[in-house]
């Protein structure tokens, strides 16, 4: 098998792959609590994924809290049919925010009422769309979803 990462990470991901192979092999699984355990080793081929430094993996830790946060907050709208429906408060309007810019949250309001800001919010849906058409593509029952993600796709101009 060979392994590559989504994203760059400051290991091998094909020693990493093998790693887990291992790993997964002498515990029945994987999880984050034996990926941690395991890379607490110097000599861990994961040691190198994680930040060691209590003060600043505990400042990394809260920003993620504090993005959970943002991500979390909903507020109710009224639609067309004049039911409520929950939507998030903030969103992100980074179009870079997915290939690892930290991005900016802003209300929904005013991110739908600015083109450009919509425009951004519109990307970003369509990327996170496409990662999942990709991660579920051998899936016969989602071809109508695919298909719809393609329709939006030449919608939103990719």
């Amino acid at each position: 098998m060979v392994y590559q990462w989504k994203r760059n990470m400051p290991v091998s991901a094909q020693a990493t792959g093998e790693h887990f192979e291992k790993l997964e092999k002498k515990h029945g699984e994987i999880t984050p609590e034996i990926i941690l355990d395991d890379a607490r080793k110097k000599s861990s081929v994961l040691h190198g994924c994680f930040e060691w430094d209590d003060g600043k993996a505990a400042e990394k830790y809260r920003l993620s809290q504090a993005r959970y946060i943002i991500c979390n907050l909903v507020v109710s709208v009224e639609s067309k049919d004049e039911e409520q429906k929950k939507t998030r408060a903030f969103v992100n309007v980074s179009a870079q925010s997915m290939s690892g810019n930290k991005g900016s949250f802003v209300s929904i309001g005013n991110a739908i009422s600015n083109e450009e800001m919509r425009k951004n919010v519109l990307q970003n849906a369509l990327i996170e769309l496409l990662a999942f058409k990709k991660k579920y593509e051998e899936l016969e029952e989602l071809q109508k979803i695919f298909v719809a993600i393609d329709d939006f796709e030449q919608v939103v101009g990719a």
